[in-house]
C-alpha cells in the first residue's frame, strides 16, 4: 500500500512538472524567446535563410525585442538584403539598443547598398566592442578596396586574422582581398585554410570553386560547388556560381535547373534572371533574352556582361545607336576586351559615325593578327572618312592568305604610357600597360628588364608571368616564353594562358606539346570558340579530319555561317573526310563571302580540282589566288597541279619550280614529287 502511495505521488510529480515545462514552453513561444533562440543558433551555423523566418516570428511576438531586432539586421545583411538589415538596426536602436551593438552590422548594411565611406564611418566607431572589432574589420576590408584603398584594406584583415586566427569568415576574406589586387597564388592559399578551418562551410567551398575553375577550368570547378551545396543547399552564391559555370560549360539543361531553384529561393535574383537571357541569347532567342534581362530590374547595368549582352542584343534589333551607347563604357572601362570593341566598331561604323568606328577598331588594327573582318570593317570606315590609301592598304592586309603572328594588344597611349615609367616596378597595375607600351613602340630589352622585375615581386600572379612570356617571346625566345605562360597557367589556366602556351611551343618546334595544351584547355572548356578552333588546326595537322570537322562544326555553331576563313577550312575538313557535296558548298560559300582573299579563291579552285572539275574554273581561280598572293608558295603548287591537270606542263613546272623554291615550304615534297611525275 505505501509502495502504491509511492508511485502515484511521483506521477502525479512528473505530471506537474510536464505541465509546467509545456506551460514554460508555450509561454516562450508566444512571447518569442523560443524563436529567438532558434533563430540565433541558425545564424551561429550559417543558416540566415532558416535565422531570417525564425526571427520573423520572435519579432510577431516581441515587436520590441531589441535583441531579435539585431539578429535579424544580421540575417538580412547574411542573405544580401542591405536596406532590410539597415532598417531593422535601426529600429534596435530605436527600441534601445546601444549603437555601439549595431555597428558592424550597420557598417555592413550600408556597404551593400554601395555606402563605403558610411560603412568605413560605422566600422571604425570609437565605441566598438570587442565582440565586434573583428566583423568590424572585415567590412573595413571591403569598403577600403571598393574605394581603391588596398593597403587599407590589407591593415584590415592583417587586424583581423591578429584577433581571430581560426576564423574561416577572415581566410574567406582575405582570398577575396587577394584575387582583387591579383594574387591568385596567394587566394587559393588562403581558400585551403578556410576550407581546412571549416569544410562544411558553404562560402569557403564556394571560393574554393571560383578558383579552381580559375586555375583549372570549368570541369574541375564543379566538385567544390558540389560540395557547398551539399553544405547549405540554399547557398545563393554557390547556386549563382555553380549555375554560371554550367552554363560556360554548355550544360544548359543543368544551370537552367539551378537558376529555377535560386529564384525559388529568391523570386527578384538578378543573377539568375541574368543567366536565363544569356541562355537564351546564345540559343537564338533574342526576343526572350531581352524579357529576362529586364527582370534584373537594371541592378546589374553596370555590370561589364550585361553591357555587352545588351550590345549584342541591340545588334541584333538593327539598333546600332543604342549598341554604341551599351558598348561604349565597356570599352572604356575594358579596353582589352576584344569582342567588345569589335562590336562597337561595327555600331559605330553602322551609325555613319567613320571617325569614332576607325578609333575604336585602331588598337585591333595595330595588331599584326589582325582578322580579315576587323580590317575590311575598319577600311570601310576609312573610306567613308576619304582615306582611300589607307583604306586599300588595310584590304591588302584583310586579303593576305597568312596571318602574322599574334604580338601584345596595342594602344593609342602607347607613345605617351612608354614615356613615362611608374614610381614602383612592383606593382602590376601600373606597369604591365607600361611593359605593353615598351613591346609596342620598340623597346623589348627594356620590356623584358621590367617584366622580369614584375614577376619576381609578384611570383603568385598570374598576369605578371603573361607580360613576361610576351617580353620573351618578342625578345626571339619562344621555349622560355612557354615556360613563363605555364607558370602563369598553374596559377590560372585560362584562355589568355592557354593559347599563349600553345603558341609559344608550337614556335619553339614542340608541336605535340601544344596540341596537348589545346586539348587540356578544352576538356575544361568545351565551348571556348578559340580553342575549338585551335583544337580542328592540330587535328587537321594530324591528318585527323574527322576530328577536324566536329571541332570547326562547333565552331560554327556558335559563330555562324559568315566567317569566310571558318568555311574554307571546313572545306577542306570535308573533302578530306569524303563529302564532296559540302566541301564544294562550304568552299563556294566562303569566295561568295570574301571574293577577294587569295585563300578562298584557292580554296575553291582547288576542291573544284579535286572534285573532278575538269573545266577552265579550278585554273581561273587559282590563278586569281596566286595574282593576289604570289610569294604565298602553298598557292603556287595548287596552281602547278592544276596546270599539270590541264595538259599545260610548261606553266606546271615554273609553278612547281617557285613552290619548291621557298626554303621551310611544308609542301615542298609534294611540289618535288609533282615535278618529277611531269
Amino acid at each position: 500500500m505505501r509502495r502504491t502511495r509511492i508511485f502515484l505521488i511521483a506521477g502525479l510529480a512528473l505530471l506537474l512538472l510536464g505541465v509546467a515545462g509545456l506551460w514554460q514552453w508555450r509561454s516562450h513561444e508566444r512571447d518569442g524567446s523560443a524563436a529567438l533562440t532558434r533563430g540565433i543558433a541558425a545564424l551561429d551555423r550559417g543558416d540566415a535563410r532558416t535565422a531570417r523566418v525564425e526571427l520573423m516570428n520572435a519579432i510577431k511576438a516581441n515587436p520590441r525585442s531589441a535583441q531579435a531586432r539585431v539578429a535579424q539586421a544580421r540575417a538580412l545583411a547574411e542573405l544580401g538584403d542591405g536596406p532590410g538589415a539597415q532598417a531593422e538596426a535601426t529600429r534596435a536602436r530605436a527600441l534601445g539598443q546601444p549603437a555601439a551593438d549595431t555597428r558592424a552590422v550597420m557598417a555592413q548594411a550600408l556597404f551593400l547598398q554601395g555606402d563605403a565611406q558610411g560603412a568605413l564611418r560605422e566600422a571604425r566607431a570609437a565605441d566598438l566592442p570587442e565582440a565586434s572589432l573583428v566583423p568590424a574589420a572585415r567590412v573595413v576590408a571591403r569598403a577600403s578596396l571598393a574605394i581603391g584603398d588596398a593597403d587599407g584594406a590589407r591593415r584590415a584583415l592583417e587586424q583581423a586574422l591578429a584577433r581571430a586566427p581560426d576564423d574561416a569568415d577572415n581566410w574567406i576574406e582575405l582570398g577575396r582581398y587577394r584575387i582583387a589586387i591579383g594574387d591568385q597564388a596567394g587566394a587559393i592559399l588562403a581558400a585551403d585554410r578556410a576550407v581546412a578551418l571549416a569544410p562544411a562551410n558553404a562560402r569557403a567551398l564556394t571560393l574554393r570553386g571560383e578558383l579552381t575553375r580559375a586555375q583549372y577550368g570549368l570541369t574541375a570547378a564543379l566538385p567544390w560547388f558540389d560540395r557547398a551545396l551539399a553544405a547549405n543547399p540554399d547557398s545563393v552564391p554557390a547556386l549563382e556560381q555553380y549555375a554560371a559555370t554550367l552554363a560556360d560549360a554548355g550544360q544548359a539543361s543543368r544551370a537552367l535547373s539551378l537558376s529555377r531553384r535560386l529564384l525559388s529561393l529568391d523570386p527578384a535574383n538578378p543573377r539568375a534572371w541574368m543567366l536565363q537571357a544569356v541562355m537564351a541569347a546564345r540559343v537564338g532567342q533574342g526576343d526572350l533574352a531581352r524579357k529576362l534581362l529586364d527582370r534584373t530590374k537594371g541592378r546589374l547595368d553596370g555590370e561589364p556582361a550585361t553591357r555587352l549582352l545588351r550590345g549584342v542584343l541591340h545588334m541584333q534589333d538593327g539598333n546600332a545607336v543604342l549598341a554604341a551607347e551599351a558598348l561604349g563604357p565597356l570599352v572604356a572601362a575594358q579596353p582589352d576586351n576584344r569582342n567588345a570593341r569589335i562590336l562597337l566598331g561595327r555600331a559605330l561604323y553602322l551609325n555613319g559615325d567613320f571617325a569614332a568606328a576607325a578609333a575604336a577598331l585602331a588598337p585591333i588594327v595595330a595588331q599584326r593578327d589582325a582578322d580579315p573582318y576587323v580590317l575590311t570593317l575598319a577600311a570601310r570606315a576609312q573610306e567613308g572618312l576619304g582615306n582611300r590609301v589607307l583604306a586599300a592598304d588595310m584590304l591588302a592586309r584583310a586579303a593576305w592568305p597568312v596571318r602574322a603572328a599574334a604580338d601584345p594588344f596595342a594602344s593609342p597611349r602607347d607613345v605617351t604610357l612608354a614615356a613615362v615609367p611608374p614610381a614602383s616596378d612592383s606593382t602590376a597595375r601600373d606597369n604591365i600597360p607600361y611593359i605593353r607600351a615598351l613591346l609596342s613602340s620598340g623597346r623589348a630589352a627594356e620590356a623584358l628588364d621590367r617584366a622580369r622585375q614584375l614577376s619576381r615581386a609578384n611570383p603568385g600572379a598570374p598576369d605578371a608571368w603573361l607580360i613576361l612570356g610576351d617580353t620573351l617571346d618578342a625578345a626571339g625566345q619562344p621555349a622560355e616564353a612557354a615556360r613563363a605562360y605555364e607558370a602563369a597557367g598553374n596559377i590560372r589556366f585560362d584562355r589568355a594562358a592557354a593559347l599563349r602556351i600553345a603558341a609559344a611551343w608550337a614556335r619553339a618546334g614542340n608541336p605535340a606539346r601544344a596540341a596537348q595544351v589545346v586539348q587540356l584547355f578544352l576538356s575544361q572548356n568545351p565551348n571556348d570558340v578559340e580553342a575549338q578552333r585551335l583544337a580542328a588546326g592540330v587535328a587537321a595537322q594530324a591528318q585527323d579530319w574527322r576530328t577536324a570537322l566536329r571541332m570547326l562544326r562547333a565552331v560554327q555553331m556558335q559563330v555562324g555561317d559568315n566567317d569566310a576563313v571558318l568555311m574554307a577550312d571546313m572545306a577542306r575538313a570535308a573533302l578530306e573526310n569524303g563529302d564532296r557535296a559540302s566541301a564544294r558548298a562550304y568552299a563556294a560559300h566562303a569566295y561568295r563571302l570574301m571574293p577577294a582573299n587569295p585563300m578562298t579563291a584557292d580554296m575553291l579552285g582547288w576542291i573544284l580540282l579535286r572534285t573532278g572539275d575538269r573545266g577552265p574554273a579550278p585554273v581561273d581561280l587559282l590563278e586569281k589566288a596566286v595574282a593576289l598572293a604570289p610569294g604565298a608558295p602553298v598557292l603556287q603548287l595548287h596552281l602547278g597541279q592544276a596546270y599539270a591537270a590541264a595538259g599545260r606542263k610548261g606553266e606546271a613546272k615554273m609553278a612547281l619550280g617557285r613552290a619548291v623554291a621557298v626554303p621551310g615550304f611544308a609542301g615542298r615534297q609534294e611540289a618535288m614529287d609533282a615535278l618529277a611525275a611531269l
